[in-house]
């Protein structure tokens, strides 16, 4: 899945910088407060009977330095992720919605906290 267009939004909504503290795949170990979006290890299935149009999940970690601070940007990102049917660079979603709640758990680190979201999205490449 390309998740530069989620990327994008969350930008435009003011909740990260990209490269600085919004990534793609993998967040620096320096980084103390940021958001990631992973693509799932197994990566998105392709069903050959419907060309083009994808059901998938991503996960979302956001990294802060305190758990309140966390707690807040991630009900925001979450906010911000959960959509019905929408267009987005090229991507008609049908969906976007977190499957789990935000759970948290402590870096080993610095006394950072990160959470972790899984999502759900159907799209298909736009026309």
């Amino acid at each position: 899945m390309n998740l530069f267009p989620l990327a994008n939004r969350l930008q435009t909504a003011s909740l990260g910088i990209k490269g600085k503290t919004l990534f793609l795949e993998m967040m620096p170990a320096d980084s103390s407060s940021a958001i990631l979006l992973r693509n799932p290890l197994a990566g998105t299935k392709i069903d050959h009977e419907l060309p083009d149009y994808f059901y998938t999940n991503f996960q979302l970690i956001v990294r802060s330095l305190g758990y309140d601070d966390g707690a807040l940007l991630v009900k925001q990102v979450v906010a911000a992720m959960t959509f019905g049917e929408l267009e987005l660079e090229g991507q008609s979603f049908k969906f976007c919605r977190a499957r789990t709640l935000p759970v948290a758990f402590p870096l080993s680190k610095g006394n950072l906290v990160e959470y972790n979201v899984t999502f759900d999205c159907a799209y298909c490449e736009a026309t």
